[in-house]
């Protein structure tokens, strides 16, 4: 069941927000953009392991543009950033606010299936589930000397998991008319509350799973960089590809639920824009 929640808070986020928003905000001089990808990502079973699974990808990403209340946008296909729904209430070239409404995947004792939104593995048996999370937050972005900067924190609802604050650059390039390039480096700090969850053992848990007991405050989690490539193929179909590495940090990487720090992805799946 909790794989099934996590898919369905997943697909919320992604398909039916997106639809929604294409459904509400369509008009005449089309003030807005709407892309739905699938594909499939090559990811950590759960954050410090040092095996990789395939997974089905899903996601949305689109904008509304409005004239006097700002942009409602969506945000669903990195591998390094959490899914999210965005209202930046002031938004400009080189400075935006915003609230956002988001989703973070949880992690339990079962290796991920391929239709999983929730990661795992059996040699987690005997430490909590951590559930997955709607989160509410922030975001902001500004330019400096060209470069745009952006930052958001977020906070849990409710459940095991906690606060965690992103800071990154984003960048894109178009090298040729039909391909961009992004490039968006991070780095992640989290509170004592979202460390525990994925990183930590407490005493009873020790006694379950065998890991040593393990007590993280707050701290760094993890720095890291994604690259995007998108080709337009015909019309508005694209072919999308991305790698990622993230390199836990601190606290998270000297846990003993963690077998590695070094953290690679990758993403491949097509994109059509409405």
């Amino acid at each position: 069941m909790k794989r099934l929640k996590g898919k369905a808070l997943r697909r919320m986020l992604g398909i039916a927000l997106a639809l929604a928003a294409s459904a509400a905000f369509a008009d005449e001089q089309r003030g807005w953009d709407l892309a739905l990808g699938l594909g499939v990502d090559y990811s950590p079973d759960y954050s410090g392991a040092n095996s990789n699974s395939p997974r089905l990808r899903i996601w949305a990403d689109g904008a509304y543009k409005t004239a006097n209340y700002g942009t409602f946008a969506l945000d669903s296909g990195s591998l390094t950033i959490a899914p999210e729904a965005r209202w930046d209430f002031v938004d400009s070239t080189n400075y935006g606010l915003g609230l956002l409404i988001g989703y973070r995947s949880g992690r339990d004792d079962q290796d991920p299936k391929f239709a999983s939104a929730t990661d795992g593995s059996t040699r987690l048996r005997g430490l909590p589930d951590v559930a997955d999370s709607l989160d509410y937050g922030i975001a902001g972005h500004v330019m400096i000397a060209g470069v745009p900067l952006f930052a958001q924190l977020r906070s849990a609802f409710s459940g095991s998991q906690g606060t965690i604050l992103t800071a990154g650059l984003y960048l894109k390039f178009t090298p040729a008319q039909n391909f961009e390039l992004t490039i968006l480096p991070t780095v992640t700090a989290a509170n004592a509350r979202q460390m525990q969850a994925f990183y930590g053992v407490t005493p009873a848990a020790s006694a379950a799973s065998g890991f040593a007991v393990y007590q993280p405050g707050s701290g760094w989690q993890n720095a890291a960089i994604e690259i995007v490539g998108d080709w337009r193929i015909s019309g508005a179909w694209h072919f999308v590809a991305s790698i990622a590495y993230q390199r836990l940090l601190g606290k998270a990487a000297d846990s003993p639920v963690v077998q590695t720090a070094n953290q690679p992805s990758a993403l491949a799946g097509v994109v059509y824009d409405f």
